[in-house]
């Protein structure tokens, strides 16, 4: 079991899409749609925090409350990467890379909300708090 959120490898994948997304930010036609831009930012951050929300949360349910928006903001993410490539922002290649990663990522939720919810721990026992309200 993860001790932190950084050990879970959908949280990884997703901070790698995150560094990818980051990396396409900066072009100049893109930097001029500001509002695409943010849109773009915004549904990334999203994602990779409701991830990080979640993974704190006291069970498994709430926990997999939180990786359904993260679920929604990568779909999000998918399409508004798909309109800066119709758009012309980005190269196809870009996109489709982004693209495979953001799937990926999306499979991964799908399967960790499965898990939790078929899990159901009213208690995940996470961090310190918990162990010490058990002395």
């Amino acid at each position: 079991m993860a001790q932190n959120v950084e050990e879970l490898k959908v949280w990884q994948r997703a901070n790698e899409l995150c560094d990818a997304v980051d990396a396409i930010l900066d072009r100049p036609r893109l930097v001029a749609d500001r509002r695409l831009r943010d849109q773009i930012r915004d549904a990334a951050d999203s994602m990779i925090s409701n991830i990080a929300e979640g993974f704190e949360q006291p069970t498994d349910r709430a926990f997999a409350q939180y990786l359904y928006i993260s679920k929604g903001s990568t779909a999000e993410l998918r399409t508004r990467l798909h309109r800066a490539r119709s758009r012309r922002y980005i190269e196809d290649d870009e996109y489709q890379s982004r693209k495979a990663l953001a799937n990926e990522v999306g499979k991964m939720l799908t399967g960790l909300i499965k898990y939790l919810l078929k899990s159901d721990r009213k208690r995940r026992g996470l961090g310190r708090e918990v162990a010490n309200d058990r002395d």
